[in-house]
């Protein structure tokens, strides 16, 4: 095969997934007369993949240092830690800090070693080995322009990310990963990655941490639906980097949605990006699907569809996304089987999971309706929701719960009350249990009608 085009590829897909997580003032793309400082082991020794059975061999890596120099960029470079450990170097860390005091702007390579992240054991920590940490926070104490680039397997904590102008995810990027990294810092490609995973502020905000680990025999998860980012959706918690994010060394602006009528089994969903900046990039429009009406939990909203969307400076484009009749649907333990809801739901286009950016909500009614079934867990609010049950209800029992039904006698506080209570309730508040069984008798025969 072609190892030269291959390698071209391999190029091509790394700059497609880095991600551009910060860049305050337009740090980058860097000028091509910039004096570059490139800090860190990585920028010379790249971590380009994962450990263990993830490891491959590879036909040629190339590192952002050599890449920098191959592309003719002004650039000096110290080695500012060693992979070696993870104590302080005063001596590393005092020469970068001085070599990056001469330049323009200051780039620094870090991230998990491969002893960090692997296979075959559970890491306790998100942070970056301390001399790292330390490096970029001397760095961010000397320097106006410090770009921090990341290569990592999983989620990085950022206690920094404040203090420094830009970041710029590259996770393991393969062999090329060090070319792709000077395409973005350098604007020849416009960053268009974006987020597989939500960044947390702390571990202690994932909702293992404290549980995990804790028995030697089985591993409990008890965010059970709620997983990733809708967890710190459902709990309103602030994190780092949302899902869905990455920016752009241009804008974009979303107009016009428009859900149109069900075709068959597919409901399309239409709206409009323009590109209203002077680049020209690529957008990803995510659309996010909310249920409203469930009667089980379920997640704020939930990714269903996603495009990539090229667009030249001022180019706008009609985008369609096509939602099927299973993205409505969830899956019913108790019944082994796939149910939909009908009822109000909420279609979001976002460029983010909290980068919303157009909503409409719709109601579907096209699904099969889920039988009502009385037992004596049925509680009375379910059944004054339903037409045959109520009546039945109010012939059985009307002038017991009149006071509760009246708008003149009944109070806002007992209504809601009696009306949040299982039949089972009612047999300890006085009704013969007799009677109940035959009220629910009479409800399931009307129901099966």
């Amino acid at each position: 095969y072609d190892r030269a085009a291959h390698h071209q590829f391999a190029r091509k897909l790394a700059a497609d997934g880095i991600v551009l997580l910060k860049n305050a003032q337009n740090v980058l793309p860097v000028a091509p007369t910039d004096k570059l400082a490139f800090i860190g082991v990585m920028a010379d020794h790249p971590r380009y993949q994962g450990a263990g059975s993830s490891h491959v061999t590879p036909d040629h890596v190339v590192s952002a240092l050599a890449a920098a120099k191959s592309a003719g960029l002004n650039v000096t470079y110290a080695p500012g830690y060693s992979l070696d450990v993870g104590e302080i170097d005063n001596d590393l860390q005092t020469a970068a800090v001085k070599l990056a005091r001469k330049a323009d702007t200051v780039i620094i390579f870090v991230g998990y070693r491969d002893r960090d992240e692997s296979e075959g054991f559970d890491k306790t920590s998100l942070s970056l080995p301390e001399n790292q940490t330390a490096l970029i926070q001397a760095l961010s104490r000397a320097v106006k322009k410090l770009v921090v680039v990341l290569a990592n397997g999983s989620v990085v904590e950022m206690p920094w990310r404040n203090q420094v102008t830009a970041i710029v995810e590259t996770y393991l990027a393969g062999e090329a990963v060090g070319e792709a990294t000077i395409d973005i810092l350098t604007g020849a490609v416009n960053p268009s990655g974006r987020l597989a995973e939500t960044f947390p502020v702390r571990l202690a905000d994932t909702p293992s941490f404290g549980t995990f680990d804790q028995n030697n025999d089985v591993e409990n998860y008890h965010e059970g639906l709620f997983v990733g980012y809708r967890y710190f959706d459902l709990h309103q918690q602030n994190v780092a980097f949302p899902f869905g994010f990455g920016l752009s060394y241009t804008t974009f602006n979303y107009t016009n949605l428009t859900i149109h009528d069900w075709e068959s089994d597919d409901l399309r969903v239409t709206f409009t990006i323009k590109n209203t900046g002077e680049r020209a990039g690529a957008e990803v429009p995510q659309l996010y699907l909310s249920n409203l009406t469930s009667t089980i939990e379920k997640p704020v909203r939930e990714l269903r569809q996603f495009d990539k969307v090229f667009l030249a400076p001022n180019e706008e484009k009609t985008v369609t996304l096509t939602l099927h009749s299973r993205d409505f649907s969830w899956y019913n333990a108790d019944q082994h089987k796939w149910e939909a809801d009908n009822g109000d739901y909420e279609l979001t286009i976002g460029a983010s999971s909290r980068d919303l950016r157009l909503t409409q909500r719709i109601t579907v009614d096209r699904f099969e309706a889920k039988p009502l079934l009385v037992t004596f867990d049925t509680y009375l609010n379910v059944l004054m929701a339903n037409e045959t049950t109520k009546n039945i209800i109010m012939q059985m029992f009307g002038e017991q719960l009149s006071q509760y039904t009246s708008q003149d006698s009944a109070s806002t506080a007992d209504t809601e009350m009696l009306f949040n209570t299982p039949l089972r309730a009612l047999v300890a508040g006085g009704f013969p249990e007799s009677v109940i069984q035959s009220f629910i008798d009479q409800a399931n025969a009307a129901l099966a009608q």
